[in-house]
């Protein structure tokens, strides 16, 4: 498992496909490098985003737990 849990991804405004830069273990130096891209003007008309790993599917699916309401019928929580 990667402690990486903030990617910082990019996307050309002509596009609807993500690029993922670089992974980070802090929001912190996921928003310095998405900082740096973005002074440093290297492509015009692209947008950076942090993405944040908020489940690890592999734990969840591995423990047995109750299903309750704010679960969807794919076993998911909201």
């Amino acid at each position: 498992m990667s402690d990486k849990k903030y990617i910082v991804m990019s996307k050309f405004d002509h596009s609807d496909k993500f690029i993922m830069e670089r992974g980070f273990s802090t929001r912190k130096d996921a928003n310095t490098y998405a900082k740096l891209m973005m002074d440093s003007k290297d492509y015009d008309h692209i947008q950076y985003y942090c993405f944040e790993q908020t489940m690890d599917y592999n734990f969840y699916y591995d423990v047995n737990l109750e299903k309750k309401d704010n679960i969807d019928d794919d076993g998911i929580p909201f």
